[in-house]
Parts: C-alpha cells; structure tokens; sequence
C-alpha cells in the first residue's frame, strides 16, 4: 500500500514538472524542471560523468533510483507513460524516448527494440488511448516513426508497420485517425534527410519505397474512397475533419517522397516531376484513380479541398515514362477531363486556396507533358479555350489572387516556348489566344494604375524583382505572335501618349507652371507608361539570338522607337516637373528598358547588323553609338537631377556599370562626347547626386565604372590627369591644412568623406598593374599624409571606417596589380604607409570606452578593417619583410604590435559575437602565422596566449551560414594551427642550441597543446562538420607533438563511455594512426585524412553517440 502511495506521488510529482516544463509562468521555473527532468530521466549524451547523469539518489531526484543505461532510463519513460494521465508527461516520456531512441539505439537488446515498436508497448498503447491530445499523438507517431527508421535493417518485424496500422485503419474511427497520422508520420521521416549516416539513410529510404510506400498509398486511397462512399460513421464532424485531413496529408507524403534520391528542396520544386517506381505503374493507370482524386476535390470543403488540389498538382507531375503511350494518353485526357470539368463548373475556386493550387496545377501539368502531347487529344480545342478564359479571368483579377498568376504565366510560357519549334499549321488555336492573353495582361495593368495610386491595392512596380520574372514569362507569350502583341502595345500606348501632348500646349499657356489637378493628372499618366515601358522592356529583353526572326527584330526596332520618342518628348518638360510618384516610376521603367535592351542588342553578345537599327534609324538613332548616346544623356540627366531618388540614382549608375562593363560597349562609350564630357565634369558641381548622403554607395559603382571608361584605351596618361585635376585641386586644399582643429570643420569633414569613397570605387575597378601604377604614382606619396590628419581627427565618427576602407583597396593586390618592378621600392614604401595607418587610427580606437550599445559601429568596425588590411598586405606578397628587421625599419613591429593592443582591447566574447570581426581576425590569424608569426624575434606573453585560445574557440564555433556567407573562422583556425604546430615540429628536429621563443613559450605553458589537441578533437568526435580535412591536418601534428597526452586522451575517453560501447571506441582508435609515419609528409598527412574519415564513418554505421569527458578547457592567461 505505501509502495503504490509513493508512487501515485512521484507520478503527481513528475506530472507537475512537467506541466512547468511546458506551461512555466517563468524562464527560471522552466530551467529547474527541466533540470529536475533530466536528472530523473537522463539521455547519457551529455558531457557528464555515467556516474552521476542520473537520479543519484539525491533527495531531490523525482524518482528516487539510479538509472545506470539508457535502456533503463527508457523503461522509466514507459512507466512513466503507461502511468499518467497528464498530457505534458505523456509528451514529455515520449519525446525523451526519441532522444535515447537516437542517441542510443545500438545499445537495445533486438527484444527491447521490438518489444518497444512493434510488441507490446506503443501499439497498444496507441489502441488503448486513441483520444489522447492531438499534440500527444503526434510525439507518439514520431517516437514510433524514428524507431522504424533507425531498425529497419534489424529485423524484418520493423518492415511491418503497413500491417500493424492498417489494424487501426480497420477499426473505430478514432483508431483510424490515429493509424493515419502514424503512417503519414513514418512517410515523412524515412524521407527526412539526416546529417549523420546519409548512405545509410538512403538505403533505409530506398527499402521503405520498394517494400511498403506504395501499399500505404493504396491503403490512404481505400480510406479516402470509404469517405466519399459513406462507409465511415462519423459521431461528430471533428471525426470527419481529422479523418480527411490526415488522410490527404498521407497522400500528400507518399506522393512527395524523395524516389529517386534528390534533396528534399529540389523534390519538392514546381519544376520537378515525382518519379514513382514502375511498380506504381497499376494503381496510378487505373480508371478510378484520377476519378476519385476529382471526385473528392467536388465534394470536399475547404480547407481539404485545397488539400486535395495540392495532391492532383503532385499526381500531376508523375513522370511520363512511367506510363506507356497508350495509358498516357488516357492519364493525360482524364486530367484534362478532370480540369475542363472545374473550370465550366468553376468549382470552388471561389476559394483563393482552391484558386492558387489549381493554377499550381496547371503550371505542373504544362511542366510534365510535351507540348505536342497535349494538342493531339480529342477536345484540346475546346480546353484550351477554357484555360485561356480562365487565365484572362485571372488577368483581370489579379489584385485578389497576386501570388498566383506567375503559375498561369508559367504554363502559358511553357506552351508557346515548345511551339515556337512545332511543325506549321499546329498552333493556329495559340495564335489567337497569345493576342487574347497579351491583350488582356497589357489591359489589366493599365485599368489598375487608378486603384494602385488611390491605395486600394498594392503596387507591383514596389516589387521590381517579382515584376521582372513576370514579365520574362510574359514575353514568351507575346513574342509568339509579335505583330499582334505590337497591335495591343500600340492600342494602348498611342491613346495615353496623345494624351501626354496635351502637356506642351499646357506648359506654353501656363510658363510651366504645375498644380495639383495637373500633377495627380500626370502621376497617372506616367505610371501607366511605366508599366507600358517594362512590358516592352520584357518582350525586347525576351529576344533570343539564334531563335529571333528580322521581322521580329523590326517590331523591336518599332517598340524602342515609341520609348526614345516618349523620352523625348518628357524631357522637354523635365525642368518645371521632377517630382511626383508617376515621375519616378517613369524613370525606373526607361533604365529597366534600357537595360533590356543592352543585353539584346548592345555588346558582346548583340549581332553585328541587326534589323532593330533600320528602324531606329528613321528617328536618326543609326547605330549603336548613337543609341549610346541618348542612353548616356538619359543617365546624365537622372545623376543631374534625380539626387534626391536614391533608387534613381542607384539604377542609373547600375545601368552605366554594366555598359561599361562590357569589352565592346567600354569602347563605344570612350568615343561617346557625352562621355568625354561626364569624364571632364564628373564631380559635385555637374552632379548634385554626389552631395546626397543616400547615394555614397552610388557613388562608388558611379566612379568604378568611370574608371573603366577612362582605362579602356592603352594609353591614358594625359586623361588621367585631366580626369584627377578636381581631385588635385581638393587633395591640395585638404593638405594645405595644417592642425587637426582644421580637419574637424564640418566641410571638410563632408570632402574627405566623399573623395575617399570616390577613390575607392575608382580603385576598385583597375585591374591591370599599368593602370594601378598610374594611380600609385599620382596619389603617393602627395596625398598619403591627408590619410593620417584625417584618422587623427575623425577616429570616433563613421568618417574613419570610410579611409580605412579606401586604404584596404589601395593595399589589395586584386591581379597582382601590385606587383612593382624588382628595382622599385614601391612595395616597402608601401608597407610602411600601411603601418603609420594602422598605428594612427590604433591609438585613438585602442583605450576608447564605448558610449552606444553598438559595439561593432562604435569601435570594432574599424578594428576589422584593420585586420582585413594586414591580411591584404600579408598576403599580398609584394614586400619583402625580412628588409625591415635588416635595416632597422620598425614598421613591421609597429603594425603588428599595434594588431596585438587592438586584438587585446577586444574581449574574447565579443570576438566571436561580431560574424565580421570574427571573420576578418581569423584571416588575419591564418596568414599571420604562416610566416611573419615565426619570423618574429619575440612576443608578448598575453598577445601569444589571446592567440592559442582564439584559435581553440575558433574551432569550436563553427556555424553553417557564417561558412556559407563568408568562409569559415574553423578552417582558417585549423590553418592557423597547422602553421604553428608545423615550424615547432621542424625546429624541434633541427635541435638548434638557441631556443625560439615559440618554443620556450610552449615549454613555459605546457598546457597550450593539451588544450589546442582537445579542441581539435573534440570538433572531430563530438560534432557533424563538413569540414573534416581542415580538422585532420592541425591534429596529426597535435598527436605528433602530445604523444603522451594522446594516449591518455583516448584511454579516459573509451573509460568515460558506456560499458557497451567502449570497444567499438577503442578498436576505432587504434585503427586511427595505422599506418601514419613519424613524419609531416603530404603522403602521410593525405593517410592520417583517410584514417580519420573511417574513423568516423565507423562510429557513425554503429551508430555511437560519444560522451565528451568532463575536461579542463580553460587555459592560464
């Protein structure tokens, strides 16, 4: 009796963590259940002793016993489910036994396996409690899900689930629910990608297709064929709701699963297709099959209807090999069937999920079958009739359903991109209907420009990114049948451009004045040519070199023709008006045209002679130099008066960019006189825009594209220095200052910061050594000392971070641009300019207390920069360090002892917060240990000792989408590591009677290897990284250099695991050095990588989850 009463109270007791668990009315609440839960049930792969990651007795324990295994802990957790009635605790026992169920799985007996999934346990337990919480269901299906997956090849009794479900699917309607829910459950995880084991995992998944998928989706199809006959009695419609829902998300599932071994992403694309196995082929051939997929779709009520739509766009992207031609051309006309029947019936597609899924529908089904397939079936005629209405419909609307017309777009550009190749007389029908479409798309956008501007609905033209893939797929469409697509441009365009005329007669009576009837007049006005000028833009951009015909090149020429003359025409009145949100869509329309038609017909890849120039021609624009021209004065006029349009501003400057970037076009624009003439005038004077705070980054693409212009010729000597006299002039003004008080007025202030970012986006694009040593030669050493007045006066404002940056270009030796002559001393120069930088803006930034709660902004910022600069120089490899030390010149000891104070102000933490910082200090680690560390006479003590746990922590903080954006601070940490760990092992051999200090510095901290060895080791054992090589070449010289603390390591860690997994850990450790040398040989460090690699393919195959043991990974500072 007091047994049973102990019980009920530990059971409450546990109920009640938790509930705090998972309902806290605190963090700190929370913290100490799940503490107290851990220790009650523990998962034995946490960094704790075996000893004590249990309940221990302890009097706070919940359960009052030592759980020794996890097998054990796991029978707790059944106890604990089979005994309670909370749902938290029931989630919580589940959820626990999933974790050992992963971690620990090779450690059950084969009857604990099956007795917990396939035996007496979960089954039961699930047919017994049927109406337990949703949310406790769902752990459970999990729980039983990843116990299949991780069995599967145990024993056949895993590969049973289809039988032991389909009991519950054969039972109450509550059993049912819940054998659906399991089985789409299962689905799911078999085709869930798992970073451990990927082979393994594919072959599991591989074995669940081949034995037991397709028996579950003909098991979901009984289900749902039951619904639809009446054959289920429902108690209450919450019953009907979850039995058609998990019964269509097991559909779903079984249709997504991953057949063919593609990433989960690529599978689950609109443009893939589902490639079911051959012996599929009898279930998805069957008459009733489509009949019963339509049939509920008619019956259903959304939401499920919109899940069953979902399920037809999958059907609909079954590969086509699967069928004979025979069954695929009865699959093909009942889908066909099937999408004629909803669209005459326009059934439920009231519902905008229904709506969107059926476009998906189509677009997939346009996707899967050819083109030539589709127009052969009887009543294609009439079908693509109705799609063609039902997509006009959808052009009309498109307000309401915005997200789904790029999938009507998708299977109409698909359709006329296979029939621009059929054979003639086929399209007759698609000839109509691509001017039906065109007409209606061009139409719709016009007819919403008045509810766009009243605020009624969103504005597409805010969304230029999502606009453009439209209008790539629209072009397809209306360069089918071009002449007529000119037709529809034509019946709009000319309409509201008479209407634009009556501007000039307005202008002439009025002086140019503009009131408000007028502007709201033209806001209109406009942004109905902007949407008529990125249609025209997209069909002149859709042209295709090879595949375009001369009468289409001429409707091309004839549609750039009305855009020059609508330019004309508006800068006649461009003075009285710049202003208005017509005005600037106006504009960004004219540049996205322009730049459509760069990439068709200007540079490189634009035909020499073209029928587009015979027409423009008629409008005196002869050849692409003219045409040139007008595009040059246009961007002039936009950088001379748009500066208060950032966005303007930034896609002028972006189309000049690309113009200039272009080996041909480069060439044209150099002869251009409007050209000549920006390339004299190019400063804040001619161009407002370079006065405007908004537009600095502008500025830099505005000055890296001039520099291409100016270097396109050979010899550019004279132009450069007519080009750099308005620098001259202000440099000169700059360095006539003589105190720091004089850099610090607020106009000077505002200089700096614009020429400095001017001569970096100029710098920033010279390639070539000739064209740099142009620039080299005017700028140093004259100006070099504007640099350090300027760090001096401005270190604590945004100010700095702009000259640090232009100094990181000047030292970047991109192409080897840097590279002097042997005889010239340029290189050491230099260097030095570099130290006197890096100390300058060193002092001031060192001993800065911060006065914001940003950091990065306020102070390491420019630390990074600095960083980032050493590194360029350093790897740069134009100067010879070893003259430095050889004459007695300190700059090489002043920049890297000013590094060393910088790296010091930083605390450690902040050092891997800040990703940049992060990044730029561990580049600057990996090229200063390379050579310059070793090279060094001394150093201190805390700089050294900063540097071994930098590189400890850099190891450990490896984080995916840092690698991915920037490259990894772990790989330039194994680097760093290699380097150190290699010159002591060289020297070491050498037995040279004078220590080095790195050397000395290792015996004076024995601990340091200890400690780099365990980092390194611990990424290897304890962690999935992608980035084993870079881990095995600094650890083969880590065990070469501990051999001792090597062995120890590696008994206490096979002594610290589990009983049952510590010869598997052993033998897997001895195999890891067969066969490796004594030696730092490619040959044998190439060895120890494979090694290693096996090592830990082993260990994943046994599915050994290691326990880290509990070591000491601080280091004396």
């Amino acid at each position: 009796m007091n047994e049973t009463r102990n019980q009920n109270q530990n059971i409450l007791y546990l109920e009640s963590l938790c509930q705090e668990l998972y309902s806290p009315k605190s963090q700190e609440q929370r913290a100490k259940a799940e503490k107290l839960l851990d220790n009650a049930f523990p998962t034995f792969s946490e960094t704790l002793s075996p000893r004590t990651n249990g309940s221990n007795g302890l009097p706070n324990n919940p359960l009052g016993v030592k759980i020794q295994s996890p097998t054990e802990s796991s029978m707790y957790c059944q106890w604990l489910l089979e005994n309670s009635t909370s749902p938290y605790a029931q989630l919580f026992a589940s959820a626990r036994l999933k974790s050992l169920v992963l971690d620990h799985y090779s450690m059950f007996t084969s009857k604990q396996k099956l007795e917990l999934s396939m035996g007496s346990f979960l089954f039961n337990y699930l047919a017994v409690h049927p109406d337990y919480q949703p949310f406790v269901l769902s752990s459970l299906a999990q729980l039983i899900a990843t116990i299949t997956k991780v069995g599967w090849f145990e024993d056949d009794e895993f590969k049973n689930i289809t039988n032991e479900l389909s009991k519950f699917i054969q039972s109450t309607v509550d059993h049912r629910i819940v054998g659906l829910q399991v089985l789409s459950t299962v689905v799911a995880e078999m085709n869930q990608q798992s970073p451990r084991n990927m082979a393994r995992q594919r072959k599991t998944a591989i074995g669940f297709r081949d034995s037991e998928l397709l028996d579950i989706f003909r098991l979901g199809l009984v289900v749902l064929r039951q619904i639809l006959n009446g054959e289920m009695a429902f108690t209450n419609d919450n019953q009907e709701r979850r039995v058609k829902e998990y019964c269509l998300i097991l559909l779903r599932n079984c249709l997504a699963f991953d057949f063919i071994g593609t990433t989960p992403d690529e599978s689950g694309e609109d443009v893939g297709s589902i490639q079911v196995t051959s012996s599929w082929r009898s279930t998805i051939e069957d008459q009733t099959f489509l009949q019963t997929m339509f049939e509920a779709y008619k019956r259903f009520q959304p939401p499920h209807s919109s899940q069953v739509m979902e399920v037809l766009v999958q059907i609909s992207s079954i590969r086509r090999s699967l069928f004979n031609e025979e069954e695929r051309s009865k699959f093909l006309h009942a889908l066909m069937q099937g999408i004629n029947e909803i669209i005459i019936g326009s059934i439920g597609l009231s519902d905008l999920d229904n709506y969107h899924e059926f476009c998906r529908l189509l677009s997939r089904f346009r996707s899967t079958y050819q083109w030539s397939e589709i127009t052969e079936k009887s009543g294609y005629s009439d079908w693509i009739d109705l799609v063609a209405d039902f997509t006009i419909k959808g052009f009309n609307s498109w307000q309401f359903v915005p997200n789904s017309i790029q999938y009507l777009l998708t299977f109409w550009s698909k359709m006329y991109s296979s029939a621009g190749s059929s054979r003639p007389g086929s399209t007759n029908k698609l000839d109509i209907i691509s001017s039906k479409l065109t007409e209606a798309y061009i139409s719709s956008k016009i007819q919403s420009v008045e509810q766009i501007l009243n605020g009624s609905i969103d504005d597409p033209l805010e969304n230029e990114d999502a606009l453009i893939d439209d209008l790539e797929m629209f072009a397809n469409i209306a360069r089918y049948k071009y002449d007529e697509s000119q037709k529809s441009i034509n019946n709009v365009f000319q309409p509201i451009f008479n209407q634009y005329k009556v501007w000039e007669l307005y202008t002439q009576m009025n002086a140019g004045i503009v009131d408000d009837s007028y502007t709201q007049f033209f806001d209109t006005i406009e942004t109905k040519f902007a949407w008529l000028m990125y249609m025209i833009g997209g069909m002149v951009g859709g042209r295709q070199t090879y595949i375009s015909t001369e009468d289409q090149d001429l409707i091309d020429g004839e549609l750039t023709c009305q855009i020059l003359q609508l330019m004309d025409m508006n800068e006649q009145w461009n003075a009285p008006r710049t202003s208005g949100s017509g005005y600037e869509k106006f504009e960004l329309a004219l540049i996205y045209f322009f730049q459509q038609f760069r990439k068709s017909y200007i540079g490189e890849s634009a035909q020499r002679v073209s029928k587009v120039y015979s027409k423009l021609s008629d409008i005196g624009y002869n050849d692409q130099s003219m045409l040139l021209n007008a595009i040059i004065q246009r961007i002039a006029k936009n950088l001379e008066g748009w500066s208060h349009s950032s966005k303007i501003i930034q896609r002028s400057v972006t189309l000049f960019n690309d113009l200039a970037g272009g080996y041909s076009s480069v060439r044209l624009l150099r002869k251009l006189d409007i050209v000549q003439y920006i390339l004299r005038n190019h400063t804040i004077k001619n161009f407002p825009f370079l006065d405007t705070t908004n537009n600095l980054r502008s500025r830099m693409i505005y000055y890296s594209a001039l520099s291409r212009i100016l270097f396109a010729e050979d010899n550019v000597e004279r132009d450069f220095e007519n080009f750099v006299k308005p620098w001259d002039i202000t440099l000169t003004e700059l360095g006539a200052l003589n105190s720091l008080d004089a850099f610090r007025q607020p106009a000077v202030k505002a200089t700096i910061s614009g020429i400095f970012r001017d001569l970096r986006g100029f710098l920033s694009a010279i390639q070539s050594r000739k064209n740099f040593l142009v620039f080299f030669e005017w700028f140093y050493p004259q100006y070099i000392p504007i640099l350090y007045y300027a760090l001096e006066a401005w270190d604590n404002d945004p100010l700095a971070i702009a000259i640090l940056k232009f100094f990181l270009e000047f030292v970047n030796n991109r192409s080897q641009r840097l590279n002097f002559d042997i005889s010239s001393p340029n290189g050491i120069l230099l260097f030095r300019e570099t130290s006197k930088v890096i100390s300058t803006y060193g002092r001031q930034i060192i001993g800065r207390p911060f006065n914001s709660q940003d950091k990065y902004a306020e102070k390491y910022k420019g630390i990074s920069i600095c960083f980032s600069i050493l590194t360029k120089s350093f790897a740069g490899r134009y100067v010879n360090f070893g003259v430095f030390e050889l004459y007695g010149d300190k700059a090489l000891e002043i920049a890297l002892n000013t590094s060393f104070e910088m790296m010091l102000c930083v605390p450690f933490d902040d050092i891997l917060m800040y990703p940049k910082l992060s990044k730029t200090f561990y580049d600057w680690l990996d090229t200063f240990t390379n050579e310059h560390m070793m090279a060094l006479s001394s150093m201190n003590s805390n700089a050294f000792l900063y540097i071994m746990r930098a590189l400890a922590e850099g190891i450990q903080q490896f984080d995916i989408l840092l690698q991915f954006l920037h490259g990894s601070q772990c790989s330039a940490a194994c680097s760093a590591i290699d380097h150190i760990c290699t010159f002591v092992i060289q020297q070491t051999a050498k037995q040279k009677p004078k220590q080095h200090w790195l050397l000395s510095y290792l015996t004076q901290y024995p601990n340091i290897l200890p400690y780099l060895f365990t980092a390194n080791f611990s990424a290897v054992l304890f962690e999935e990284r992608q980035n084993q090589w870079s881990l095995s070449r600094p650890l083969l010289c880590l065990i070469l250099l501990n051999p001792d603390y090597w062995e120890q390591y590696t008994r206490n860690l096979v002594l610290y695991q589990l009983p049952e997994r510590r010869d598997i850990l052993a033998k897997a450790l001895s195999s890891l050095m067969q066969d490796v040398e004594i030696s730092l040989i490619s040959k044998n460090r190439d060895r120890f990588t494979q090694n290693l690699s096996t090592f830990k393919r082993e260990l994943t195959n046994d599915n050994v989850i290691l326990v880290a043991p509990p070591m000491d990974m601080k280091m004396t500072m």
